[in-house]
């Protein structure tokens, strides 16, 4: 459910390969950091005092994001 809530049902035919670079991204940040949760991408926001790097790549990925839900 997550996945087409954040990113659509589908790569929009103009920008696929933009469309799949977020897409890939969102995973790797998921599998990286064990996020499950089945509605947010990205799940909850991170402390930007205890995981400053997690913190910043959550935040871009948000930017990315509002492109295609």
């Amino acid at each position: 459910m997550w996945f087409t809530t954040a990113l659509g049902p589908m790569a929009p035919p103009r920008r696929a390969e933009e469309w799949l670079e977020t897409a890939l991204d969102v995973l790797a940040y998921r599998v990286t950091y064990q996020v499950t949760d089945p509605v947010l991408a990205l799940g909850s926001a991170p402390d930007t005092s205890q995981a400053p790097r997690r913190a910043a790549r959550f935040n871009e990925l948000k930017r990315d994001l509002r492109d295609w839900g």
